[in-house]
């Protein structure tokens, strides 16, 4: 799980006796922050940024946790209870490069990271947390080195992320966490429903362009379907005995919540069926495996994923959709208590509940969803015949009584 370096935001894997034949890839987002390349931004930029009505910071909680071992489990830095001792604490075993993460409820701006921590019970054990970074999704937003250890500390980290990870280098070390607390504000993605828009990149790489500058034919705009024709270029990785797989990867100018990647093959004789077998990852974590024995010229892959981290995708366009999405995330469970607290927090009137899974935030809604295709919404209710749910999920919307 140790992230270093620029992060991959959207990569393409496939085995290595095929070929990779792409035209142009597209995305849909709502865009939220410029990270180029050395380009710096003041903290009060990202406010003004996300429209903040004001630059407070606020609480933002963490769920769904995991750690290098489980000696002490990795929840008791998230059960908000700040108990500085031992057993009270998350802690991995005695190992090399020991690490814990967790995800936050919402995507947000990170202002701050506060770690809270406690001696370790015996004096011979070494603490990671004299020598470790703190990661942003796949940004590293704070490095600490330090022969002292501390007790309660607060550490920067102005980026925009859904996901947090505290990695260390140090071997034979301990991760001890008894709370961590992020301060930031929550992205809210008013918009997401109302229009999308294209994501521009910054640049892009493959596994063959060591030899080739080759990757950018993938995104040069030309559209035309390619059957041969003299002068159309495409992205042609070209299969390697010795390679277990090839890749291409496109990287973001910006920060982005991902909606869909629209693909468009190559379609002549030789290699049509390149694109029948590949794997889709939004930075490092997979977001769909294409398997088909049929190709396709043009096709959409829909994958609501935040820029830089996990999540699960939309399962329908029957949902409540005109629900400002202030959460894209799966929830293991999506109970309506649980969904309360974490749009209360967000300062939102109502919520959706999609089939008990999926959490929709909002101000307004729409009456049984909304679709680009009404009849594909004009579903009856399984619990009622004269009823419409919308589409094959049932869903449920909730007003939050402060």
């Amino acid at each position: 799980m140790h992230h270093g370096g620029w992060m991959r935001l959207l990569s393409l894997r496939m085995p290595g006796s095929l070929l990779l034949q792409l035209l142009l890839l597209l995305f849909s987002c709502e865009i939220h922050a410029t990270l180029e390349r050395g380009t710096f931004v003041s903290r009060e930029e990202y406010y003004r940024r996300i429209n903040a009505d004001n630059t407070n910071e606020e609480r933002l909680y963490l769920e769904n946790c995991a750690q290098s071992s489980d000696t002490g489990h990795c929840s008791l830095a998230i059960d908000n209870q700040i108990i500085q001792e031992w057993t009270q604490c998350s802690s991995t075993a005695s190992e090399t490069q020991p690490w814990w993460n967790a995800f936050l409820e919402t995507p947000a701006y990170v202002s701050k990271v506060v770690i809270h921590t406690a001696p370790l019970p015996d004096a011979a054990m070494q603490s990671a947390l004299n020598q470790f970074i703190i990661y942003a999704g796949g940004t590293a937003c704070y490095r600490h080195n330090a022969a002292a250890s501390f007790s309660s500390r607060s550490f920067p980290c102005d980026v925009f992320t859904d996901f947090i990870e505290l990695s260390s280098d140090r071997k034979d070390a301990v991760m001890s966490l008894c709370e961590v607390e992020v301060y930031g504000k929550a992205l809210a993605f008013q918009e997401l429903e109302n229009g999308a828009a294209e994501i521009a990149l910054n640049y892009c790489s493959s596994s063959v362009d060591w030899q080739l500058n080759i990757c950018k034919h993938a995104f040069d705009r030309n559209f035309a379907v390619f059957n041969g024709e003299h002068g159309k270029k495409c992205l042609d990785i070209p299969s390697d005995k010795s390679a277990e797989e090839a890749w291409m990867r496109a990287y973001f100018k910006e920060s982005a919540l991902v909606k869909h990647v629209k693909l468009f093959n190559r379609m002549d004789k030789c290699c049509k069926n390149s694109l029948n077998h590949f794997t889709l990852h939004i930075n490092y974590y997979k977001c769909l495996d294409h398997n088909d024995a049929n190709p396709f010229v043009t096709k959409i892959f829909n994958c609501t994923r935040f820029g830089q981290s996990r999540a699960s995708g939309l399962g329908t366009r029957c949902g409540p959709t005109s629900v400002p999405i202030a959460g894209f995330r799966l929830l293991n469970i999506a109970a309506s208590e649980r969904a309360t607290k974490m749009c209360k927090r967000l300062n939102k009137l109502y919520f959706g509940l999609q089939n008990g899974r999926l959490c929709y935030c909002g101000n307004k809604f729409g009456r049984y969803g909304e679709a680009k295709e009404p009849k594909a919404c004009d579903k009856r209710c399984i619990y009622s015949k004269s009823k419409r749910c919308g589409g094959h999920y049932q869903n449920s919307v909730y007003e939050i009584i402060l």
